[in-house]
């Protein structure tokens, strides 16, 4: 009779031992469904990225992107940089108990390029430009144009050869996106369309006066504006080496009215004595930059 209840003893106890353990088990086993996992994938535009949220369990989230400046309870953000280069950016997920879980990826921003021209004739602030045009045939003064218009002034760098000199000019100017209005020149026949003339000097910044245009059917008729030449400001002409000049003039905005989807500029170079240098750009259309 002991023998037997000893054996019933042992059974009940190992019964209990075993839904003991279970019982822990399936407890360990909710508790790791409920526990937050943090991933996330992106895609950018530019600098601008757009954060794909991949995590589990999650209640709340906190992004911080890596640059100093912004963090995001956002589930999904997108977000601009103001920094180029490696930047190092985490997510924080926390569930509904506390519980958090952390990951952190590097992305690579582009590098974020800030142009500030200064008309100096030191040309170095212009190379991030682009090129906005030139002379592939290699023949006439002007060879070479960049338009940058990012702030308050229309900027204009020409690259030539020695026959730059740029003592006399007619420089025509679109200002509202189309070449079929304005005055409409002959020489640049496929796309003119000019608002604005400049004639005069570019180098001395001397008698120079801009002009409207006023013919509504595209012919020569212009109205000077009184004293306009002002406000061209130029550098000298610079030579770079024994076959290379070069010159960087700015035009306030203000000065061209209200602008449209793009800025056109065509130059006829003459000489002092008004007899033709050369006409920039070659094409039969005005060198375009998009705004």
């Amino acid at each position: 009779m002991k023998k037997i209840k000893l054996t019933k003893y042992i059974t009940l106890l190992v019964a209990m031992l075993l839904l003991t353990a279970c019982s822990s088990d399936s407890a360990s086993s909710d508790d790791s469904a409920t526990k937050p996992t943090a991933d996330f994938s992106f895609t950018n535009d530019g600098s601008t990225f757009t954060f794909t949220n991949l995590s589990t369990n999650g209640t709340k989230y906190r992004w911080d992107f890596g640059d100093l400046y912004y963090t995001s309870g956002e589930k999904d953000p997108v977000y601009t940089y103001k920094i180029g280069g490696e930047i190092r950016v985490s997510l924080t997920v926390t569930n509904d108990k506390g519980e958090e879980a952390f990951i952190t990826k590097t992305i690579t921003a582009p590098r974020i390029i800030i142009i500030d021209i200064k008309i100096d004739g030191k040309f170095t602030d212009w190379d991030d430009v682009a090129v906005t045009d030139q002379n592939t045939s290699g023949n006439g003064s002007i060879q070479k144009i960049k338009i940058w218009a990012g702030g308050p002034n229309v900027n204009v760098y020409l690259e030539g050869n020695k026959k730059m000199l740029m003592e006399l000019v007619d420089m025509y100017i679109n200002t509202d996106g189309n070449t079929q209005t304005g005055f409409l020149h002959s020489n640049w026949s496929q796309g003119s369309g000019a608002e604005f003339l400049f004639e005069g000097p570019v180098v001395t910044n001397g008698w120079g006066q801009f002009y409207n245009h006023t013919d509504p059917n595209g012919g020569w008729g212009w109205a000077g504006i009184a004293g306009s030449g002002a406000n061209l400001k130029a550098s000298p002409i610079v030579s770079l080496n024994d076959t290379t000049n070069a010159i960087e003039f700015s035009i306030p905005k203000s000065q061209l009215g209200t602008l449209g989807s793009s800025i056109g500029i065509a130059i006829t170079e003459m000489n002092g004595g008004w007899g033709l240098v050369a006409n920039f750009p070659e094409a039969p259309k005005f060198s375009t930059l998009q705004l």
